[in-house]
């Protein structure tokens, strides 16, 4: 098996604030099931965390600036790492993601490199 973490991107910086309590319990219950599903069939190595949309940035020569809105749509906004065979069954496992029922946003599949003991 191996790891692949998924990159949540973009989404609604006020999602939180512009839902309502029953709303936000609808779609955290979905969030829920799904990592309970992966958890049962030994498929989620981590269930992540949502980050928050504000954030700075350094460049190499240690200039900080902050993360414009311009570019939400490409803004990391969480992340989980499951397990899988394949590039394919981890894609798989994406599409059943609860990210997609929030407008505005994708997922990125990247298989996580094993590094060596060093």
């Amino acid at each position: 098996m191996k790891d692949f973490m998924f990159i949540y991107q973009g989404g609604d910086p006020d999602w939180a604030t512009k839902s309502t309590p029953d709303e936000m319990a609808a779609i955290m219950g979905q969030w829920q099931a799904w990592m309970e599903k992966l958890a049962a069939s030994d498929q989620l190595v981590t269930g992540g965390s949502p980050l928050h949309f504000s954030g700075k940035r350094m460049d190499p020569n240690k200039v900080v600036t902050d993360i414009a809105a311009a570019e939400l749509k490409e803004l990391v906004s969480g992340y989980s790492i499951i397990r899988a065979e394949t590039m394919e069954e981890a894609l798989q496992i994406a599409n059943e993601c609860p990210i997609f029922l929030s407008p505005g946003v994708s997922l990125e599949v990247r298989e996580v490199v094993q590094m060596g003991n060093c």
